[in-house]
Parts: structure tokens; C-alpha cells; sequence
């Protein structure tokens, strides 16, 4: 056998490794695919809710005739598979910390894209439509350099990292804030005829309560970012409501207070110590002293990792940060009682213990989270006094702080209440309507829910 000879049959050799090799991968794909599919179609394995992203996954659609002639069923069912797939979650964060290897950090933007409208300085009537999200502008200009500076206080002067509406500078998440006039109209007419309504029968009081950004991050790069002045926007609001409205303005103490945790660095929502604060500003316009938060009894709950890591790509910054939860008992009583979305009524507590939750649903320790009505006796008090807070979930964290004040505490969640606000206070005697939000209730369409409450 000559030498060519041998050099052919090396090169068949060499083809048939590999054609065998290429089988084999071949196979393995196949299988793995076949893993998959029969994993997928076991039941029992796939998750109902999505405890990173903080809802309820797609359920299996109905079965119609029209649903199957025009082929709505069969897309219905792909989406349901695959946001239900077992493992999903995991799965979810190993191809996070996958792109990071790779440096994969891409911008994501959650919600419409749009632009802040011009904060008046005097009320006028608008057509305008809400606007929230980000404008092309703003997107192209956030690698821009920002200076640092040190003030001595807890503003955040470095510029931060994009993942969409979500903001991440140093250790800590903010979620962009755009003001809407139209919405923030809308939202003074709510309440101001809310005061009309239940004149003579029950005081209101209006918090509204910045978000972190408005608190923690710089003016500067607040504006570079073309976002709202929450204080302006504030402004704005208490100075048009009625006389007979007790706005309480919460901003400029909690400025003040910035170097302290007022706001947690993984999730939307403020801090019992920033929600202490507003009590303090509520109990000064209601003219009542306040307790001392040495009054008390404390709970903490550590490893809290919460919706801004949700919905920032699960940036690895903030897993590596979690917040720790700290909760004030009141002195009068821990027992409460809610009416959960399914109607049943739950016996639960104000600071209940949630060490054994999951890491993003800590925030729940407060009054059980948002339900659509609460109501919690006072055992201490035989005055007839009592309050009705209508919220979202910013209230949960400050509603503990009333107790101690009032006989009664009725709470009503405005997103999920079915109920008629004027018709509750004269049943049950209320004395002070208590509207307490954080600033996206003037941007968004929570007013539409809050003005179906007095209807």
C-alpha cells in the first residue's frame, strides 16, 4: 500500500469520526429536546406564580369553538406553556447570570415610552393624557458623564446604570418618576370632590409620598435623566385642593432625613422608618401627639430582595444587597382582621412574621400585604374614634403607626375595594378619610380607581 493510499484511508477514517460524532450530537439534541417536552407536560411541576417578577402566571385557555376556528386557542396555549414551564424561574436566573459573564447588560424598558409633561405653577385644566416611560432622548444621553460630589447627606451623586425604567447607582434601584397634568388634575378633582362628599361628616387628610428617586438621587441627574421634580409635583397638588383638605407634606422632612433608610435599595416601596416620618407629619395636622418609635416593639427581617430586582434583570448588585426589613409593633394591639380577594375574612396580625417567606415577599409583614379591606379594633380605646386609609401598598408600612391612635382602623385597598366610600364612613361612623399614595398615583390610572370609590 502505497503512501497515497494510506492518506485516503486516514481522510475516510477522519470523515467517519465525524460523521459519527455529528450523529451524536445530533442524537443528544433530539433527546435533550424530548427531556424537555415531557418535562413540560408534567403538570403537577408547573408553577402557577412567579415569585421574581411578582405575579400570576398564564393559565390554561378555555377550550371554544371560535377560539380553535381562528386559531387564538393554540396561541393561547403556546404562551401557557411557555410561562408556566417547570423550572422557569430557575432557568430565568441562570440565563441572567449567563449574559452577565458575558457583560450582557441590556437595557430593558418596562411600560410606554413617552415624556414628563411641565409642572404648572398654577392650576390649569389640560386634555393632556398621562405620559410615563422614557424618551429616545434620554436613553442615548445616560452614558453621559456625571461629576460625583460629596454634600455630607444620603444623595446619590454618581450616574447610574440603565435597565429601562428601572435605574440602578451603586447599591441601590430607582424607578423613573414622569409627571402627568392631566392625571395629576384628575387626581385633585378626586379629591377635592371627595371632601365635598363627606363634608360635615368625616375630615379628609391627603399624603402623598415621594418614591426613592425623588429622595435619594441627585436633582442633576434627575433632570439629565428628564424626570419630574417630585416637589414640584407635590407642590403642585396640595396647593389647588380644597380648604377643607388637610394636605401633609411629607417631601422636605424625608429630604431632610436622606442619609437615613428611608427607602429600600431592592424594592419600590419606602422603609417603616420613612413611613414614620409622614405619621409624624400626619399627627402634627391632625394635632395629636406622636408615639416614639422607642414605644415599640421591634422585628427585623433580613435577606428582603424585592420588585426593583424583579424587574431589573435581576441585576446581581442588588441580590448581593438585600434589604433588611425592620416593623414596629403597636402598643395596643398585633391583632387584625382582613377580607382577602376571595372574600373570606382572615384573622392575621399588623407585624406578622415572615422570616420563612420567600426573599421577595417580606414587604407582606405589613398588614398582610394588600387586600381590599382590613380593619383592625383597638382594645385600649372606648372613644368611638376611628379612620379609613385608602392606599395602595406604600399605606401597608404606615398604617401600624395608627393603631394606637384610633378605636378603629378600617383600610381599604383602592385597587381591589368594591365598595362606596361615603355610604362606609356614614355606616361606620369615620371620622378622618385618610388617602395616602406615593407619587405614581398621579401618573398612572390609579386615580380612575380612587374616583370609583365615591360613585
Amino acid at each position: 500500500m502505497d503512501r497515497e493510499e494510506r492518506r485516503q484511508m486516514r481522510k475516510e477514517r477522519e470523515r467517519k469520526r465525524y460523521r459519527n460524532y455529528v450523529k451524536l450530537e445530533i442524537r443528544m439534541f433530539r433527546w435533550t429536546l424530548v427531556a424537555f417536552c415531557l418535562i413540560g407536560i408534567l403538570l403537577p411541576l408547573r408553577p402557577k406564580k412567579s415569585n421574581i417578577e411578582k405575579r400570576d402566571l398564564e393559565k390554561f385557555p378555555a377550550v371554544t369553538l371560535s377560539g380553535i376556528m381562528k386559531g387564538d386557542f393554540f396561541a393561547d396555549v403556546s404562551t401557557w406553556y411557555a410561562d408556566t414551564f417547570p423550572f422557569r424561574e430557575k432557568l430565568l436566573t441562570a440565563n441572567a447570570a449567563v449574559e452577565r459573564l458575558y457583560g450582557l447588560g441590556k437595557e430593558q424598558l418596562y411600560g410606554s415610552v413617552g415624556k414628563a409633561d411641565d409642572i404648572p405653577t398654577e392650576y390649569t385644566e389640560t386634555e393632556s393624557g398621562p405620559a410615563s416611560g422614557v424618551s429616545d432622548d434620554v436613553l442615548s444621553d445616560q452614558d453621559a458623564a456625571v461629576a460625583q460630589g460629596d454634600e455630607g447627606d444620603g444623595t446619590v451623586h454618581v450616574m447610574p446604570e440603565s435597565a429601562g425604567t428601572i435605574y440602578i447607582a451603586d447599591d441601590r434601584a430607582f424607578e423613573l418618576y414622569y409627571f402627568a397634568l392631566d392625571s395629576a388634575n384628575q387626581y385633585i378633582k378626586m379629591i377635592n370632590n371627595a371632601a365635598q362628599l363627606l363634608q360635615g361628616k368625616a375630615t379628609v387628610y391627603d399624603i402623598p409620598v415621594p418614591t426613592s428617586i425623588g429622595i435619594y438621587l441627585d436633582q442633576d441627574i434627575q433632570d439629565s435623566l428628564g424626570c419630574s421634580d417630585q416637589s414640584q409635583a407635590f407642590d403642585y397638588v396640595l396647593d389647588n385642593l380644597d380648604d377643607s383638605v388637610r394636605g401633609v407634606r411629607v417631601f422636605d422632612t424625608l429630604a431632610e432625613h436622606n442619609s437615613e433608610y428611608l427607602y429600600f435599595r431592592t424594592d419600590h416601596h419606602w422603609t417603616a422608618d420613612g413611613a414614620y416620618y409622614a405619621y409624624q407629619q400626619f399627627c402634627q395636622a391632625k394635632g395629636i401627639i406622636p408615639k416614639s418609635k422607642d414605644d415599640h416593639q421591634i422585628q427585623e427581617f433580613d435577606g428582603f430582595v424585592g420588585s426593583f430586582y424583579s424587574f431589573g434583570d435581576q441585576a446581581a448588585v442588588l441580590a448581593e444587597n438585600p434589604d433588611v426589613i425592620t416593623a414596629y409593633i403597636p402598643q395596643s394591639t398585633n391583632d387584625m382582621m382582613y377580607v382577602g380577594a376571595d372574600g373570606i375574612e382572615m384573622d392575621w396580625q399588623v407585624i406578622a412574621d415572615v422570616s420563612e417567606y420567600d426573599d421577595g415577599n417580606k414587604y407582606s409583614c405589613f398588614i398582610g400585604g394588600d387586600n381590599p379591606y382590613s380593619v383592625i379594633e383597638n382594645p385600649l380605646l372606648q372613644d368611638g374614634s376611628s379612620c379609613l386609609v385608602i392606599k395602595e401598598s406604600y399605606g401597608n408600612a404606615f398604617v401600624p403607626f395608627l393603631v394606637d391612635h384610633y378605636q378603629t382602623v378600617h383600610v381599604v385597598d383602592y385597587r381591589y375595594y368594591q365598595g362606596n366610600v361615603p355610604q362606609f364612613v356614614a355606616e361606620n361612623g369615620v371620622q378622618d378619610v385618610i388617602f395616602l399614595n406615593n407619587a405614581d398615583a398621579l401618573s398612572e390610572g390609579a386615580v380612575g380607581y380612587m374616583q370609583g370609590l365615591f360613585q
